[in-house]
């Protein structure tokens, strides 16, 4: 979606230190607004007009005379304008007539109005710092996360929320406030709020219950992470599955067997018809050889790098996970519909995949299973279009010979693409 107009007025020297506006309507759905402003002195006089923007709630940002060209956005803005929702309704360009000739001057602005702008992001959904039991302050992690190209790192620290109120400023890495709730009975972490809890002890799966109840009250997203773990059964999920949760950590840290046993628990709760989303983080701590931060790396498509939409799209299904960051990227599509949709018994599905290498093994599962595999011949992309007799879901894991393993590992996997239940 995009629109142009045009705006121009006549100011005169009657108008000399007044604050003028032109309006325009912004419909439902813009996501960011361009003004492109020009003056022109009707003669060779000084003219100093200074500009800035409204909303229909309040004043969007002031430039003076020093920038004619604006923009904002939900994730970005002009200096001195404030970034965010994009209201609908009426807007104006703010004109303040700070000096002008007696010939008047001629005011022009030309606005673009901007639809969602969608695109892939790669963050790391589970992390530490020195606010719980890792190594990393906010600025080696924020140094960190650019030097490997992270968009969105998640600060999931240990029963604590302190990470979210100390979050680096100017950087353009998005900080989405988290906390990883920590029990003597398993792990889980509290996404998109800085305070998602009053109080983290837990004794009994009824305590556990009403903290996430409370969480997503308070608009949380919840992930039960590591559900199987190699560390010990203490970090392993034993509170059952009938509490309060969205998406489930299938992929910490290096693939390992834990990774493989949690896999498998997500693929039986999908064949059960439930729709949970799977996702993964590195849960780095330290410096570590094999645990390192954007290993697995979660593509996220979003309309925005702000940590709601980040989350909203993981909600809605639109993530795939890479073993790193820059990794292959593996998708399941059926026309416009993508991870996480919901599309017709009768649609074929494509699966697609982004830096494929010769010897790679793309796997393409439904609900009775494996259904398809292509060993890959050339680097690059690769892309199957299948007809199916899949009920619930189709999705798709990359496995990869990793010579420190010396065997074949995960190196990508998609989120389901749904079925609709025709009956």
């Amino acid at each position: 979606m995009s629109a142009v107009l045009t705006l121009s007025a006549n100011v005169t020297s009657m108008d000399m230190g007044r604050f003028l506006e032109l309006p325009f309507t912004v419909p439902e759905g813009t996501c960011e607004i361009h003004a492109q402003i020009t003056v022109t002195p009707n003669r060779k006089e000084t003219c100093i007009i200074d500009v800035g923007l409204s909303d229909p709630l309040q004043v969007r940002g002031w430039s003076g005379s020093t920038k004619y060209d604006l923009k904002v956005g939900l994730d970005d803005a002009t200096p001195g304008y404030l970034k965010g929702d994009i209201v609908p309704g009426e807007w104006a360009v703010l004109l303040g007539v700070y000096v002008i000739g007696e010939g008047g001057a001629e005011i022009n602005a030309t606005i673009t109005l901007s639809g969602p702008k969608y695109r892939w992001l790669q963050g790391d959904l589970h992390l530490h710092t020195v606010h719980s039991d890792g190594a990393y302050t906010l600025a080696d992690l924020d140094r960190i996360a650019r030097g490997v190209g992270l968009d969105f790192v998640a600060l999931t620290d240990h029963n604590t929320v302190s990470q979210n109120l100390a979050q680096p400023a100017e950087s353009p890495v998005t900080y989405i406030p988290a906390m990883e709730l920590t029990t003597y009975h398993g792990h889980a972490n509290l996404f998109g709020v800085p305070i998602p809890c009053d109080d983290f002890r837990v004794q009994h799966v009824e305590d556990v219950r009403r903290l996430l109840e409370q969480a997503k009250q308070r608009g949380a997203a919840v992930s039960i992470n590591h559900p199987y773990d190699d560390a010990g059964p203490s970090c392993q999920w034993q509170w059952g599955y009938e509490v309060p949760f969205d998406w489930l950590e299938v992929w910490n840290g290096p693939w390992r067997r834990s990774n493989q046993e949690s896999l498998a628990l997500w693929q039986s709760m999908l064949e059960q018809g439930q729709r949970i989303i799977a996702v993964g983080g590195s849960d780095t701590h330290r410096s570590h050889p094999t645990v390192r931060h954007g290993y697995p790396t979660a593509y996220v498509y979003a309309k925005s790098r702000r940590a709601e939409d980040i989350l909203e799209a993981i909600h809605d299904g639109h993530i795939t996970l890479s073993y790193r960051p820059h990794g292959p990227r593996l998708e399941v599509r059926s026309g416009d519909a993508m991870m996480g949709d919901e599309i017709m018994p009768s649609e074929s599905v494509s699966v697609c995949l982004e830096g494929a290498k010769p010897g790679d093994v793309v796997v393409i599962i439904n609900e009775e299973g494996e259904i398809m595999r292509h060993a890959i011949d050339e680097p690059g992309s690769f892309q199957v279009e299948l007809s199916h007799h899949s009920k619930q879901f189709i999705r798709a894991e990359l496995w990869r010979h990793c010579s420190a393993a010396n065997s074949m590992l995960v190196a990508a996997l998609s989120n389901p693409i749904f079925i609709r239940n025709s009956h």
